[in-house]
């Protein structure tokens, strides 16, 4: 070996094993927060836990009076909703819960959970324990519509009016190739390699899904950064939101009855708003009331609650 190679290898070796250090730290989940450290940051006093299904569920309850129950995204948390809890819990009973695996909501492992468990059928579950028998409104946002979806047609009795946000109208799949160069190589970098999305990620990510960048602030990227590096577990099929066919979502939508109020924000990357026509389109039974926001990304309850908040309560009180 030449005394240059010995060189090149003295020079190179250090960093190469920070590098690997560094890779092998991300993968070993060494900056994975357990489910108890999640409790420890982020429960508060309204935070409630109870099992269904054999799920260890987070759900909070705050308010008098007709009730409105909230669903979160796939990504997203019950936080989601704070600013709509915030203004309406005055008139309404607001009930919120995180779904299986998000927030303080544990995973609900394969082989923990029956087969014939939905998560449309926990939401009611968590209703019937509450002692919420009656009718209510139902709030979706993304993939939490397309859950409410679920129980306004399976459930039409019980839902009054439902309002849904920027939800799918089918499973939606967007390649990397789609998506602005600093998000693929973030993908690369967070997804591939180091098998864990840091901070920096999240703050890329949500710049690409929001419309007004002045209303992505530090305190949310946090939240979705924590929320988001729990210890990983592995989670029933049949719990995961986007786990759906086409014709699955064609019976969901096509059988929906309940007064509809559809928000949908204009900029959003994800579901453009060709989107909104193809959702519409399928709501053939559902009495349908529509509104656009322009410049709004994929997240408008999180983005712009003082735009969706006097629209819904419009919609309810009308």
């Amino acid at each position: 070996m030449s005394t240059r190679v010995i060189i090149v290898i003295a020079i190179l070796a250090p960093p190469a094993a920070i590098l690997l250090a560094v890779l092998l730290a991300f993968r070993a989940d060494t900056f994975r927060l357990s489910l108890a450290d999640l409790k420890g940051l982020y429960a508060t006093d309204q935070s409630l836990f109870t099992e269904i299904s054999g799920v260890y569920t987070h759900f909070q309850d705050e308010g008098e009076g007709f009730p409105i129950v909230l669903i979160h995204g796939s990504e997203g948390t019950l936080r989601t909703w704070d600013p709509v809890v915030s203004a309406m819990k005055d008139r309404y009973r607001m009930i919120r819960l995180e779904l299986a695996g998000r927030g303080l909501s544990a995973a609900g492992a394969p082989g923990t959970v029956s087969d014939d468990v939905t998560l449309h059928g926990m939401v009611i579950d968590l209703l019937d324990g509450l002692g919420v028998e009656g009718p209510f409104h139902l709030v979706g946002q993304s993939s939490g519509g397309t859950i409410a979806t679920r129980i306004a047609k399976y459930y039409p009795d019980r839902v009054a009016k439902l309002v849904v946000m920027n939800m799918p109208s089918s499973p939606v799949s967007v390649p990397r190739s789609a998506r602005p160069g600093n998000v693929r190589r973030a993908m690369v970098l967070n997804d591939d390699y180091l098998e864990f999305r840091t901070r920096g990620f999240w703050h890329t990510y949500y710049s690409y899904l929001w419309g007004r960048q002045e209303m992505l602030g530090e305190e949310l990227i946090t939240l979705m950064y924590d929320q988001n590096r729990r210890v990983r577990a592995p989670m029933a099929r049949q719990l995961i939101p986007a786990n759906f066919s086409p014709e699955q979502a064609d019976i969901n939508l096509g059988g929906v009855v309940a007064p509809t109020l559809v928000i949908w924000a204009m900029s959003d990357p994800v579901l453009p708003p060709s989107q909104l026509e193809a959702l519409t389109s399928r709501m053939t039974k559902a009495p349908l009331t529509v509104k656009e926001l322009p410049g709004v990304g994929h997240f408008p309850a999180l983005e712009s609650p003082e735009l969706i908040i006097p629209l819904i309560e419009d919609f309810l009180e009308d």
